[in-house]
C-alpha cells in the first residue's frame, strides 16, 4: 500500500487488523523521506537497503491496538516535514516499460548547460535523470535550467497512466538507436526536406531539386519507392492523391457569420537559423537567439514547405482540426448531410444530434481528445524514450564533418558522406540541419510528435462522426502567386472527406519535418498514438452516452491510417 493510501484508509477508519501494516508504512515513509534527504542521487541501492531494514525492523515490534492509529498519522506528518519545498505526497510516477528511454548524446538535452562540444555534463544528465525518475517537483526545479528557453512541461507526463482509458491505449516502440542506419535514413530525409523548402509543393515534378533528392533518397530503405508524386507524404488512404496540401487547409471556413479565408503569414524564402555552431550552441544552452523570421507583408495561400511548417509554427493545438470541423458542418442548423451513416441521428424521424454527436459535439470533441492526445504524447516523450531532437543529431554530423570519427561521436557515417550534407555545407558552411525557426525545436523531446498525436486524435475523431466517402463541395487550389484562390483541377480526382482529413493528419504531422524539428518516426508513431487514443475515448464516449446504453448508437465505423475498417 502506498504512503497516499495508507493516510486515507487511517482517516476512513479501516478495520483495526489493518492499522499495523499501515502504521509500518507510515512511519517507513517518514523515515525515508529523512534518508533521502541526505542521500545523493546515485545511491538508489543504498536507499532500498535501507528500506528493507526498515520494514524487518518494524515489523519486529509488539503489536499496539491503541497507538497504531497515532503512528498512521505522526507517520504521515513527519514525511511531509521531510520533504523537499515544493515536493508533494504522491505516487511514484509509472517507470514500467521505460529501458528505451535514451541517454547520453541520444538522449533530449535542449536547455541544459552544453560544453563547446555540445555535450552535456554527466553531473547534470544524472540529475535529469533523477527528476525523470522521481517526479518530484523539488528535482525538476534544481535542474540546470538557467536560461529563456526553459523545459516545456516535462510534469504532464506523469499523469497518464491514471486516466481511465490509458489501459486501451498503445505504447510506442522504441526510438532509432543513435548510429542505426535507420536514423541516419530519417536524418537525411530531413536534409533534403530543408534543402527543398521553398520549392512549390505543385512543382515538384518539374524540380531539378527533386530530382537530385530523389536519385539519392530512392538508395535508402526508407524512401525505395519515392517519387516526385509521392516524396515527403505518408501512406494513410488518400494521402498521396492529388495535392500535397489537404482541402482542409485552402477551403474557407465558416465562423458563425463570418467567413475566413485561409490567407496566412509565410516567412520570406531562403531564411535559415542554426546554421552555425556558436548559434546553435546558444540555443541548445536555453538561451533566445538573436535572429527573426520576416514575414511577407500580404497573408498567401499555402504553397511549400516552408509555408506548411510556419503554419504549425504559430497554430495552437487542434487549430486544423475545429476548422476542418466548422468546414465539415457548413450550416449547422441543416447539419445531417455531412454526418456518418453511422451516427442514428442521420435518419432519426424527429430529432437532431447537437450535444451529443451533432455539431457542437464536433466542435467541443476537438479540445476534449487533443487533451488526451497530448497528455498520451508527453508520457511518450518525457518518461519512455526522450528521444534527441534533429537539430542535436545534425550537431554531432558536424563534429564528424569537422574531423571527429562517425564511431566516437556515435552516429552511422552514411550521412556525413551524403549529397545533402555535402550540399549543406556548401551553402552554409556547416553540416548543421538548417532550422526553419529562429528558436529551432520545443524544449520537449522529439518522439513521438505532439502535433501528430493531436492529428491523429482529431483526425480520427473527425471520421467517426462524418461520411468519409462524401465527396467535398466546391474544392478549391491556390493560385500559382498564392495571392488568391481558384477552382480545383478537373483533371485531378474528387476530393473525399476521408482522404482530405488522413492528409491533414500527414500534413499537420510532416509540416514539423519540414521545420527541421521532427523525425519522420516521430510523425508516423504520433499519428499512430493519437489514432489509438482517439479510439479509446469514442469508445467510452458511447459507453456513457444515453444514445449508447439504449442501443441506438451501435458503434463508430472508422477507416484507419493503415487502411483498415475498425468499429469503435
Amino acid at each position: 500500500m502506498s504512503f497516499r493510501g495508507s493516510i486515507l484508509c487511517a482517516n476512513r477508519g479501516l478495520r483495526k487488523r489493518r492499522y499495523r501494516n499501515l502504521a509500518v508504512d507510515g512511519e517507513l515513509a517518514a523515515q525515508l523521506a529523512q534518508h533521502r534527504q541526505s542521500s545523493r542521487p546515485d545511491e538508489s541501492m543504498q536507499n532500498v537497503r535501507f528500506v528493507l531494514r526498515l520494514k524487518r525492523k518494524m515489523s519486529d515490534q509488539p503489536h499496539d491496538p491503541a497507538s497504531t492509529k497515532r503512528r498512521v498519522l505522526l507517520g504521515a506528518s513527519l514525511a511531509a516535514a521531510a520533504m523537499p519545498r515544493g515536493a508533494t505526497a504522491q505516487a511514484s510516477p509509472d517507470t514500467s516499460e521505460t529501458s528505451p528511454r535514451a541517454s547520453a548524446s541520444a538522449a533530449f538535452t535542449k536547455s541544459l548547460p552544453h560544453d563547446r562540444r555540445g555535450q552535456v555534463s554527466e553531473e547534470a544528465l544524472a540529475q535529469f535523470e533523477r527528476a525523470t525518475q522521481s517526479g518530484q517537483i523539488a528535482h525538476w526545479e534544481q535542474l540546470p535550467v538557467n536560461n529563456e528557453i526553459r523545459l516545456v512541461n516535462p510534469l504532464a507526463a506523469y499523469a497518464w497512466t491514471e486516466d481511465p482509458i490509458a489501459k486501451d491505449v498503445i505504447r510506442l516502440p522504441a526510438f532509432p538507436g543513435l548510429a542505426s542506419i535507420e536514423l541516419a535514413e530519417q536524418a537525411l530525409e530531413l536534409y533534403w526536406m530543408a534543402l527543398l523548402r521553398d520549392v512549390p509543393l505543385a512543382d515538384y515534378a518539374q524540380s531539378s531539386l527533386v530530382r537530385a533528392a530523389l536519385a539519392e533518397l530512392k538508395t535508402t530503405k526508407l524512401n525505395a519507392n519515392a517519387t516526385a508524386q509521392t516524396l515527403f507524404r505518408l501512406s494513410s488512404p488518400g494521402e498521396r492523391d492529388g495535392h500535397y496540401l489537404s482541402q482542409f487547409l485552402w477551403m474557407t471556413i465558416p465562423y458563425g457569420a463570418h467567413i475566413t479565408y485561409q490567407k496566412y503569414r509565410t516567412i520570406h524564402r531562403g531564411v535559415e537559423f542554426m546554421t552555425g555552431f556558436d548559434e546553435y550552441l546558444r540555443v541548445a544552452n536555453g538561451q533566445w537567439p538573436a535572429g527573426i523570421a520576416n514575414h511577407y507583408a500580404d497573408d498567401l495561400y499555402l504553397r511549400t514547405g516552408r509555408d506548411l511548417g510556419e503554419y504549425v509554427h504559430w497554430d495552437f493545438s487542434y487549430q486544423a482540426f475545429v476548422d476542418a470541423a466548422s468546414i465539415l458542418i457548413g450550416n449547422p442548423h441543416r447539419p445531417r448531410e455531412a454526418m456518418s451513416k453511422a451516427n442514428p441521428y442521420k435518419t432519426s424521424r424527429s430529432m437532431n444530434g447537437f450535444v451529443s454527436f451533432g455539431p457542437a459535439y464536433a466542435h467541443n470533441a476537438m479540445g476534449a481528445i487533443a487533451d488526451c492526445a497530448m497528455r498520451a504524447c508527453w508520457y511518450e516523450k518525457w518518461i519512455r524514450h526522450r528521444a534527441l531532437r534533429p537539430e542535436a543529431y545534425g550537431a554531432l554530423v558536424d563534429r564528424v564533418a569537422r574531423g571527429e570519427s562517425a564511431q566516437s561521436v556515435g552516429i552511422h557515417p552514411m550521412i556525413v558522406r551524403s549529397e545533402a550534407v555535402r550540399r549543406v555545407r556548401e551553402k552554409f558552411g556547416s553540416a548543421l540541419l538548417p532550422q526553419a525557426y529562429p528558436e529551432g525545436a520545443p524544449a520537449h523531446p522529439a518522439y513521438p510528435s505532439g502535433h501528430a498525436a493531436i492529428a491523429g486524435a482529431c483526425v480520427t475523431v473527425l471520421k467517426a462522426l462524418f461520411d468519409e466517402k462524401r465527396e467535398l463541395r466546391f474544392p478549391i487550389q491556390p493560385t500559382r502567386d498564392g495571392k488568391d484562390w481558384e477552382g480545383h483541377d478537373p483533371t485531378l480526382s474528387a476530393p473525399t472527406v476521408g482522404a482530405e482529413l488522413n492528409k491533414l493528419a500527414a500534413n499537420v504531422a510532416v509540416g514539423r519535418n519540414f521545420a527541421g524539428i521532427h523525425w519522420r518516426c516521430d510523425a508516423e508513431q504520433g499519428l499512430r498514438l493519437g489514432e489509438s487514443v482517439a479510439l479509446a475515448w469514442l469508445r467510452a464516449q458511447r459507453m456513457k452516452s444515453v444514445e449508447g446504453k439504449q442501443g441506438w448508437l451501435q458503434a463508430f465505423e472508422i477507416t484507419r491510417f493503415d487502411g483498415l475498417s475498425v468499429r469503435a
